[in-house]
């Protein structure tokens, strides 16, 4: 469910298994219309257990973790087992998605709440 809160940012909240493996896509769009980020832009996906703590739970950025795939035209965030292997079961940590333009302009784009679900295979296939 996406929800507007202030002008041009979404709030998603996210379910994601313990150690799990998955590829979020991404659709940048501006007045309606898809886009491409610059040469000079950077994309960040932040995942925090608290807005105030120094340190992210993960962090993924264009080229480390975050790519763009021509064949689709989206920007692929890959959230790997290792990412999660720290995080608390049941959890609740918040995230958000900020494009910095030119380097040095942010601008936050999507936020919500990440929370690690439960998962019953870990490590070990029966």
């Amino acid at each position: 469910m996406e929800t507007d809160i202030r002008p041009n940012i979404k709030v998603i909240n996210i379910e994601f298994p313990k150690m799990d493996y998955r590829i979020i896509n991404l659709i940048l769009t501006e007045n309606e219309v898809e886009t491409k980020l610059s040469d000079t832009d950077n994309i960040y996906f932040t995942v925090k257990k608290n807005s105030s703590d120094n340190k992210p739970a993960f962090q993924k950025s264009l080229n480390n973790g975050i790519r763009y795939n021509e064949e689709t035209q989206k920007y692929e965030i890959e959230i790997k087992s290792d990412d999660t292997k720290d995080m608390e079961m049941n959890g609740e940590y918040g995230y958000d998605i900020t494009i910095f333009y030119d380097g040095n302009k942010p601008q936050q784009k999507v936020i919500g709440k990440f929370t690690i679900g439960t998962k019953y295979t870990i490590n070990e296939v029966v």
